[in-house]
């Protein structure tokens, strides 16, 4: 997410990433970063695609390629006005159905508060999501939030609600990355 709210947790997202998701990833896993703006539907959001090797050696070189893309990515400067979750979701959706993996799990770091671009509109399909694990890390409160924290939890149970009803295995969210790494051995 590179809203104006969400744009400074750009080096978390990839300390993240770096720690907790590529050292476990295995040959022939395939590992995508999808920027969230104003118009994240689109595939020159797709920042950086990788399917890792079965060769031990060049998959290793292949994830040292992915965190320099991450460094890249948390070095930008860009900045939306507005935030696009859903177009995010269903764009690394589509790659994913495309890798025919049968396990995808997509990860949003994001305050998780849409906002769409006037004339932008956005709906998932009953099975734009289907078998496909959702969850929402890093999720930055917002100033309203700290006032009333049930805004918060209402915005990640709404959310919750909207990827069950696009068939979703499952959503949940973390503060701990250092939970990911199990998380994400259980749905392999």
């Amino acid at each position: 997410d590179v809203s104006g709210t969400y744009s400074d947790q750009r080096a978390e997202v990839s300390r993240v990433v770096k720690r907790e998701v590529l050292p476990e990833l295995l040959p022939g896993d395939t590992l995508l970063l999808v920027r969230i703006d104003s118009q994240s539907y689109e595939k020159e959001n797709l920042e950086t695609l990788v399917t890792l090797d079965s060769r031990p050696s060049r998959a290793n070189a292949q994830k040292l390629a992915f965190a320099d893309a991450l460094d890249a990515f948390a070095s930008g400067t860009t900045r939306s006005d507005y935030t696009d979750i859903p177009g995010a979701m269903m764009l690394a959706g589509e790659y994913l159905r495309e890798t025919g993996a049968k396990s995808r799990v997509i990860l949003v770091f994001s305050d998780m508060q849409e906002d769409l671009e006037p004339g932008s509109k956005r709906h998932f399909e009953a099975t734009e999501l289907a078998g496909t694990h959702v969850v929402a890390m890093n999720v930055k409160r917002l100033e309203r939030d700290q006032a009333d924290p049930s805004r918060f939890r209402g915005r990640l149970d709404a959310w919750g609600e909207r990827v069950a009803a696009a068939g979703a295995a499952d959503w949940r969210s973390f503060m701990d990355p250092t939970k990911l790494a199990d998380y994400l051995e259980s749905v392999r």
